[in-house]
C-alpha cells in the first residue's frame, strides 16, 4: 500500500494500486483505521511510508526429506500434500 495523501496532521490516507484498497490511519498514540473501500480484503497487504518498496516474494518449499516426521503428519493431517 502506498501512503497518497495527509488529510489531516496524524491521519493519512493509503491505497492499494492492485485492488483499489483505501484506508485512513490516524497514527497513535489515538490510532484508528477507517475503511474507505475495502477492495481485495483477501490480499495481503504491505505498506510503507519511505522509499521501500515490496513487489513480489518469491516462496519455495523445502524437499520433504528435510522436514521432521512430526511435520510431515501435522502437513498430511491438515490436508497438506508435501
Amino acid at each position: 500500500m502506498t501512503k497518497t495523501r495527509s488529510v489531516e496532521p496524524g491521519v493519512d490516507e493509503w491505497s492499494c494500486t492492485r485492488c483499489s484498497r483505501r484506508l485512513l490511519l490516524r497514527r497513535p498514540p489515538a490510532f484508528e483505521k477507517i475503511v474507505l473501500d475495502p477492495g481485495d480484503e483477501d490480499a495481503a497487504h504491505v505498506g510503507s511510508a519511505g522509499g521501500s518498496r515490496i513487489t513480489e516474494a518469491h516462496v519455495q518449499p523445502l524437499p520433504a526429506a528435510n522436514l521432521p516426521e512430526w511435520a510431515r503428519e501435522w502437513l498430511a493431517d491438515n490436508g497438506m500434500e508435501w
